[in-house]
Parts: C-alpha cells; sequence; structure tokens
C-alpha cells in the first residue's frame, strides 16, 4: 500500500524470498570454492605420491611425510568434494522406489530423503567439529616422525562437513521451491581438428 509516493514496506514473503535466494547464492559460492579446494588438495595429492615413486624408484629412499600428508590430502578431498558432488548429481542414488511413485510421492520422498541426509550430515559436522576443537585446544600432534598439528587435517574435514550441510539445506530449499536441485556441470567443447 502507498501513501502519496510513499513505498509500502516489503511483505515478509519476499524478504524471505529475498533471504532463501541470499543463502542458495552463498551455499554456491562457498560450495564452488570447496570444490576448488579438493581439487588442489587432489593434485597435491598426486604431486607427493609421484615424488615418492620417484624417491623410491631413484633415490632409493622415501619421503617421511608422504603417506602421512597423502592421507590428510584425501580425507580433505572426500570431504570437501562430498556437498560439490551432490550438487552436480554425482553421487549414487537408488531411484527404483522414486521411479514408480506419482510426482507429488517423488517430491516427498525426495523432501524425507533430504532432510534425514541433513540429519546424518549435521551429526557428522557436530562429528568433526568436536575433533577439530579438541585438536586445538589439546595442541594434539599426529604420532609420527613429522609430528603434523592435526588442527589442520581435522579443519579440512570440518570444513568440508559444514559445507555438506550447506549443501544439503539448499538442495532442500531447491526440492521445496520446486527447483531443479541439481546443477549438472558445465559441458566441455571437445577439441576440433583445423
Amino acid at each position: 500500500m502507498t501513501v502519496q509516493g510513499m513505498a509500502s514496506a516489503p511483505s515478509p514473503f519476499s524478504i524471505g524470498a529475498i533471504m532463501l535466494r541470499g543463502y542458495l547464492a552463498f551455499s554456491d559460492r562457498t560450495s564452488r570454492a570447496a570444490e576448488t579446494l579438493a581439487v588442489l588438495l587432489l593434485y597435491g595429492f598426486c604431486a607427493l605420491m609421484l615424488a615418492e615413486v620417484f624417491a623410491r624408484g631413484f633415490l632409493s629412499t622415501s619421503l617421511a611425510m608422504s603417506w602421512e600428508f597423502s592421507a590428510f590430502a584425501m580425507a580433505g578431498v572426500f570431504l570437501l568434494g562430498a556437498g560439490p558432488a551432490m550438487r552436480h548429481g554425482a553421487h549414487v542414488r537408488v531411484t527404483l522406489v522414486l521411479g514408480a511413485l506419482p510426482p507429488k510421492g517423488q517430491r516427498v520422498l525426495e523432501v524425507a530423503a533430504v532432510l534425514g541426509a541433513i540429519a546424518c550430515a549435521v551429526l557428522l559436522c557436530w562429528i568433526f567439529t568436536s575433533l577439530f576443537l579438541n585438536s586445538w585446544a589439546k595442541d594434539l600432534r599426529q604420532s609420527s616422525y613429522t609430528a603434523t598439528p592435526l588442527i589442520w587435517p581435522h579443519g579440512l574435514a570440518m570444513l568440508g562437513s559444514v559445507q555438506f550441510v550447506l549443501d544439503m539445506v539448499a538442495r532442500l530449499i531447491r526440492t521445496l521451491l520446486n527447483e531443479t536441485s541439481e546443477q549438472p556441470l558445465p559441458k566441455v567443447q571437445e577439441l576440433q581438428d583445423a
């Protein structure tokens, strides 16, 4: 309602829609950042393993930290990549029951499944956050030659689990808004012979 040129106050529904869109945009940005970090960790993991193979094969020695850091990097790749992989539809889903239901039943089942997944993701996040805070408070270190502070691998795990929760909530919002919840990766154009 306007009174002689004065704008009306926005409705609570439009404010809620703006907040939901803001959350979805935030979740998409953080998901891309987690995806990028996971890719960098994967490249680092591969480089470290190649360096280990080279050191063992040609120098008859082993890199003291290669297996330890590779395990940390792989855990980071899995956890940081879980949310973005789900966003792109890369997780394995059994759709036998989903395909047998009418569209309304499919939506109800999807919402129920996502709510269950959010509960599991929140539990996972709570566990990794507890590990992170414990390793930070007690300055825990890996019991190995390098004595790596465990705050770093636990921090990666916590970040990945937080991102997974963010992406699961974004999936729920998109499902409730009847939007596509999976965003396929952009197609890469094939190189053509000149």
